[in-house]
């Protein structure tokens, strides 16, 4: 997940002037990783030849890498308020399995599968955030935020699926699947913190790590709708300015 996190830090009383100024801006750059996977699952019943048959899908969700862009400027002593902008793109390789009515006997049903190849995840989120800075010393500053989070969210998913079979149908082969890439909007939250080494007063490095999420309901196969969880645990690291 990459994420844009604007956050707005507070002037510093003298006393932390004296260590290390809270900045009036800063910008941060960040590369890093998102921790957490998110694999989930479906099943769906579906009719043929007068039974009802089932399909079943596993998605496979794993971490990935980041990108993340910071800035912002103070508002009052060591507490501000932020926003920014978070986005995460990763494969996730799917395997369906399924059970087809014989077209000829009842209970006699032929068992089916594959792998589904294309499918994707990607989530952008925009998170509002309340943060307060903290000087360490005359070089470094530390920085704790959390405050809501808005996702938008598009997921690869199977809809449906088609066979072949030939006489006697006491087998069926699996040709292929119909996806979807769905598109979803869920409100969530995110909290994490910073801490940053600088060279200069204007230059230095720094660490942050994050968590922001929520739960968004994708269609499932047979119509249906399915709970997946989306977001989670990153780390990164980079670049800071302040000025």
């Amino acid at each position: 997940m990459s994420s844009i996190l604007i956050v707005i830090a507070a002037a510093a009383s003298p006393a932390f002037a004296q260590t290390s100024p809270v900045p009036r801006g800063f910008l941060v750059v960040n590369g890093g990783y998102q921790l957490t996977a998110n694999d989930f699952s479906d099943g769906a019943t579906k009719r043929e030849n007068g039974e009802d048959g089932r399909f079943d899908t596993t998605y496979t969700v794993k971490g990935g890498p980041s990108f993340d862009v910071a800035g912002g400027a103070t508002v009052w002593r060591s507490l501000g308020v932020g926003v920014g902008v978070s986005r995460f793109s990763v494969s996730t390789p799917t395997d369906m399995t399924a059970s087809v009515p014989h077209p000829f006997f009842f209970n006699r049903p032929r068992s089916i599968g594959g792998e589904v190849p294309g499918l994707k995840r990607e989530e952008l989120a925009v998170n509002v955030q309340v943060a307060g800075m903290f000087p360490i010393g005359a070089r470094m500053q530390a920085m704790l935020f959390g405050g809501p989070s808005f996702f938008q969210v598009k997921q690869g998913v199977v809809t449906d699926f088609t066979y072949s079979e030939s006489y006697p149908y006491d087998v069926a082969t699996f040709s292929s699947a119909a996806t979807n890439s769905a598109s979803v909007s869920k409100t969530g939250f995110n909290a994490g913190a910073d801490v940053a080494f600088f060279f200069t007063r204007q230059l230095g490095v720094g660490g942050t790590v994050q968590f922001a999420g929520t739960s968004v309901d994708l269609p499932a196969g047979g119509g249906q709708t399915q709970s997946v969880k989306v977001g989670g645990g990153r780390a990164g690291g980079g670049l800071r300015l302040r000025f």
